[in-house]
């Protein structure tokens, strides 16, 4: 068991309209939903500024707009025609033309008949458009409670029951002959990232909740596994998104001439197949500069094997790995990281010929951590390998690319010469699961530039969350578990090698999904921003997705890093154009799963069951959870809850309903992307 890195660490359509996004880096080209190349691959839209708006009958609206791009650079002079497709409203103008950064914009007023309103801008001679989704007119400013409008009756669903595709301005809810609790999950299906809707939900003859505010119904709880935990590893997070974030910023634009560059000349092998044990080169391990400022080491040949070369710096502290440790960090990669991720997600670029992936263990990673952090970088892979270093007549080289297949590790330094001490013993248990990570990472770039002719690399969060993926996968195979077993405590801890598999490979995706839990409606499970929480919903979502397919997980994570889309655009080919309505059951399968009465397969997450395993767990202070820790706001008879929702997040409201009574349960006039599922938990 390795020490907590940070937090309290938890141990144990698109065929022709794409729906745009902001600022989640998703980025939506027309006219393809194959999987293969778009058929106009540099250039793509995105909504701007304006989606989601709710106003009065006959009231101006702010502006929206677009951006239209090419390969991520606003393009200026395209014409783009507004035009509403549904409901009532008058547009000025109805064409514009894009300003110097690309943004093309209009001014919209509403009709004065009711419904939603819809506008669609397309950009001329492409065949590319977005949807802004814009709210329901009909508002007063006074809304009738839904138990007291006539005609209207109380329902009662089964307790475990699910009510999807709420409309109007609230429901009316009985309560039995018994009593009856609910909760009221609004989630926010804007696909733009950026955006956040507030949320007001009042109760008219509701009952005071005798359930905890801050927690959804725990269930089979027992007492704590022995050494369980969750963890976070907050530093390596940060560091990968940084450093996909570099790429994306500064290697983009030299992706289509790098494939051209490999195609028309010889590859050159920094380190031929099969090079003779100790064997030295030069090779550049600086970590925060991409092209530039190269950290130029001297690195021995210290172990080979079918698939890896595993590198040593020569200048790493004393007390570090011995030649015959590097070798099993070799096996492992051949006989468990590699064949479980090629499996999963494809084999990597061969761009320097010697078929094999270059494992560099170097103090430099060691420095990347800053002394008494509360975790570790343990490694990384970086796209700037993946790029020629001269340049050519189209190509600007990247001077800092050691030009291969490659993974940078940390090493033992016992006596803490260039950060905090490090083990012989933590860096052995550290580095499986950062390797699986990372080289997730390689493959998912180097398949973009060389094999699947994309210009762009995928979107951070989507990245990210493959990885995770990667590290789930490796917990089932050291674990001898598989998807879809809803998985229980009883299962983690059922001996010190499972509670030490879960520890090293999947205590940080549940951590993650922890922090992610404690603040639903602040986090967007498709941001830009990367954080510790979208991470964690990330991993969830696209578990949930996968599980529901019905197909393979390999068939599933193949599709997704064997695509030149990215993002959101990306899931809606894998997982079908729908895909908005899927994460918004996944949003209630988080208050729902392995909820007493729950039989509804929209709402189950098959391969966990957290109600059952958050219990169980404990923190850094060997202090157990108790509970379930989903954040849940209670309403009372005559009380209102007031929230923001970020886009792609989800508010969870619960309360009572007496016996033999109705209670009303109104939100009133919200944006028509704000939807609305009711849950009977008692």
């Amino acid at each position: 068991m390795i020490a907590p890195r940070l937090r309290g660490a938890l141990f144990f359509s698109l065929a022709v309209v794409a729906t745009a996004c902001g600022n989640s880096g998703t980025e939506p080209s027309g006219g393809n939903t194959s999987g293969n190349e778009p058929t106009n691959p540099l250039t793509s839209v995105r909504i701007a500024s304006g989606n989601g708006q709710v106003g009065l009958p006959g009231s101006a609206l702010a502006p929206i707009s677009i951006y239209v791009l090419k390969n991520q650079t606003g393009v200026a002079g395209a014409s783009v025609t507004f035009a509403v497709t549904q409901g009532s409203a008058t547009l000025s103008p109805t064409t514009a033309t894009t300003d110097a950064d690309g943004v093309a914009s209009t001014k919209v007023t509403l009709g004065t008949a009711t419904g939603p309103v819809v506008v669609t801008a397309t950009v001329a001679n492409t065949g590319l458009a977005a949807v802004f989704n814009l709210g329901d007119g009909n508002t007063t400013g006074t809304v009738t409670p839904a138990c007291q409008i006539p005609g209207a009756t109380a329902s009662a669903p089964a307790v475990g029951g699910a009510t999807t595709g709420l409309t109007g301005t609230g429901i009316c809810l009985g309560g039995g002959t018994s009593g009856a609790e609910y909760a009221l999950v609004g989630f926010y299906a804007n696909p733009d990232s950026s955006q956040v809707a507030t949320l007001s939900v009042h109760s008219t003859g509701g009952a005071t909740p005798v359930f905890s505010a801050s927690e959804a119904p725990a269930f089979n709880v027992t007492p704590s596994m022995s050494g369980a935990r969750i963890g976070t590893r907050n530093l390596q997070a940060s560091f990968s998104a940084h450093m996909r974030d570099m790429a994306r910023r500064e290697l983009t634009s030299k992706i289509p001439a790098a494939r051209r560059v490999a195609q028309q000349h010889a590859s050159f092998a920094t380190i031929p197949a099969n090079p003779s044990i100790g064997t030295l080169v030069t090779l550049n391990a600086q970590g925060e500069d991409a092209c530039d400022n190269p950290i130029t080491v001297t690195a021995r040949v210290v172990a080979v094997s079918n698939q890896a070369i595993v590198v040593a710096d020569t200048a790493n502290p004393a007390g570090g790995f011995t030649n015959t440790e590097y070798a099993v960090f070799a096996t492992t990669f051949d006989t468990l990281v590699s064949p479980l991720d090629v499996q999963n997600f494809g084999s990597p670029s061969d761009i320097d010929k010697n078929g094999k992936v270059i494992i560099f263990f170097t103090k430099e990673v060691n420095k990347l951590t800053p002394r008494g952090s509360e975790g570790v970088v343990g490694g990384f892979f970086f796209e700037r390998d993946l790029f020629p270093t001269t340049s050519t007549a189209e190509l600007q080289g990247c001077a800092g690319s050691n030009y291969a297949e490659m993974y940078y590790s940390l090493v033992p330094d016992p006596h803490g010469v260039y950060s905090d001490a490090r083990s012989d013993s933590s860096v052995k248990t550290l580095t499986p699961g950062t390797l699986v990570h990372e080289f997730q990472h390689l493959i998912n770039a180097s398949r973009r530039i060389y094999v699947n002719n994309a210009d762009s690399f995928e979107d951070t969060w989507l990245n990210e969350g493959l990885s995770h993926v990667a590290e789930e996968l490796l917990y089932y195979r050291v674990a001898g578990l598989a998807p879809r077993q809803n998985i229980t405590a009883s299962v983690l801890g059922r001996s010190q090698a499972a509670v030490d598999a879960f520890n090293n490979y999947q205590g940080d995706n549940v951590g993650r999904y922890e922090s992610f839990l404690d603040m639903p409606n602040g986090t967007s499970v498709y941001a830009g921003n990367d954080s510790l929480e979208t991470r964690g919903a990330t991993w969830n979502l696209l578990r949930y997705l996968a599980d529901h397919r019905g197909t393979s997980d390999a068939d599933t994570w193949s599709k997704l890093d064997n695509t030149a889309l990215t993002g959101q655009q990306n899931i809606a080919n894998v997982f079908g154009t729908n895909y908005m309505t899927q994460i918004r059951d996944w949003a209630t399968s988080v208050f729902a799963d392995d909820l007493t009465g729950q039989t509804d397969t929209r709402f189950s997450q098959p391969s966990w069951n957290f109600r059952n395993i958050f219990p169980q767990l404990v923190n850094n202070d060997n202090e157990s959870l108790g509970s379930y820790p989903l954040l849940v706001f209670p309403l009372s008879d005559h009380g209102a809850v007031s929230t923001t929702v970020d886009a792609g997040g989800a508010a969870y409201i619960r309360f009572a309903v007496p016996a033999n009574a109705s209670v009303s349960v109104d939100w009133g006039v919200v944006t028509p992307l704000m939807q609305f599922t009711i849950v009977r938990t008692k």
